[in-house]
C-alpha cells in the first residue's frame, strides 16, 4: 500500500481555521508533535494536537486527546486546555478568549515527547485604516467588477496583510451569509503569488511600513447585482503570515513536477505547526 508523509495544516477562513492536510518530507521513522492553533482576537483558543506521519490512502490524522495542554498569557498561567470533539474532531478548548496586544503561548506535554510550546501575540485591528474604497462595474472581457481602496498602517510597526472581498447572499433560515468573491489582483507588485488566476483570498507581498500608505485593487469576473460588499483585511503577526504565505505556496504547487520544495514556516518547539496571532476587520464597500 502507497503512503506518503502528511502534515495537518491550517488555512484561516472568515469566523474559523481549517484543516487541510499537505505531503511533505519526513524522517522515515518520524512521528512529529504538531501543535495547530490561530488565534482570533476576542475568540476562544481551538488547539489541535496531533501527530504527523506516513499515512495509507483513507487514512487520517493520528489525534490526541490525553495530552496536558495549558494556555499562558503574557507568560502567566491562564488555564488548563479542555478537549471537545467537533466535526468529528478533536480540540483542545479555552474558556478565556484572546485579547488584542497580548501574548499568548500554548504548551502541550504528551508522554514520551519533549514538552510542545509556540506562541505569539494577538496584533491590534484598529490600526489599519482604509479609505476611497470602491467598486466600479465593467462589461468588458477583462473583468465585470474592480475593487479599489487604500490601506493605511496608523501602527508604530509594518505590519502583515490577507484580503478577501466579500458579498452578502441569504442562507437558510432568513440569514445572510457573507461569501467570498474569486478575485484577482490588478497591482501586482504588492501582492504574493500574483498573475492571471483567481483566488478567493490573497496576501500582501511584503508587510507595510509604519505610517505607508497602499493603493490596493482587484477585480473579478463575476458580478451578482446589487448585493452588499465588503473588504476583509486580515491583520497577521509575521509568525502567522509566514506560516499561512508557506501554506498557500506548497497548495499552489503540492502537484507541479516542477515546483521547488516549500519549507512550511512553523514556530513550535520540539514539533511541528503553528501558534499564531491574528484579527480581522470587515469594511463595508459603498455602492452608488
Amino acid at each position: 500500500m502507497k503512503t506518503l508523509s502528511f502534515l495537518p495544516v491550517l488555512t484561516i477562513f472568515l469566523f474559523t481555521s481549517c484543516e487541510k492536510k499537505l505531503s511533505i518530507d519526513l524522517p522515515a521513522d518520524a512521528d512529529r508533535p504538531v501543535l495547530n492553533v490561530l488565534m482570533n482576537e476576542n475568540n476562544p483558543l481551538k488547539v489541535r494536537f496531533s501527530l504527523s506521519g506516513r499515512l495509507a490512502a483513507g487514512q487520517s490524522f493520528k489525534e490526541i486527546d490525553h495530552a496536558e495542554t495549558k494556555l499562558y498569557e503574557n507568560d502567566v498561567f491562564k488555564e488548563s486546555l479542555t478537549t471537545t470533539t467537533i466535526d468529528g474532531k478533536i480540540y483542545y478548548i479555552s474558556k478565556a478568549i484572546a485579547l488584542k496586544d497580548k501574548k499568548y503561548k500554548v504548551t502541550a506535554a504528551l508522554p514520551g515527547f519533549k514538552l510542545v510550546e509556540g506562541s505569539d501575540i494577538i496584533p491590534d485591528i484598529s490600526t489599519i485604516e482604509i479609505n476611497n474604497q470602491s467598486v466600479i462595474e465593467s462589461n468588458s472581457d477583462s473583468y465585470k467588477l474592480k475593487f479599489n481602496f487604500l490601506l493605511k498602517n496608523n501602527s508604530k510597526d509594518k505590519q502583515y496583510y490577507r484580503f478577501r472581498i466579500l458579498y452578502e447572499e441569504n442562507a437558510p433560515g432568513n440569514k445572510v451569509s457573507k461569501t467570498p468573491f474569486y478575485i484577482r489582483p490588478v497591482n501586482t507588485t504588492d501582492i504574493f503569488g500574483s498573475g492571471n488566476s483567481e483566488k478567493k483570498a490573497w496576501f500582501a507581498e511584503r508587510a507595510q511600513s509604519a505610517g505607508e500608505t497602499i493603493f490596493y485593487s482587484f477585480t473579478a469576473d463575476q458580478n451578482y447585482g446589487s448585493k452588499k460588499m465588503y473588504i476583509e483585511v486580515s491583520l497577521l503577526t509575521e509568525t502567522s503570515y509566514k506560516y499561512l504565505k508557506s501554506v498557500s505556496k506548497a497548495d499552489d504547487t503540492e502537484n507541479s513536477p516542477f515546483s521547488e520544495k516549500v519549507i512550511i514556516h512553523s514556530n513550535v518547539q520540539n514539533g511541528l505547526g503553528i501558534v499564531g496571532g491574528l484579527s480581522y476587520k470587515e469594511f463595508p464597500i459603498p455602492t452608488k
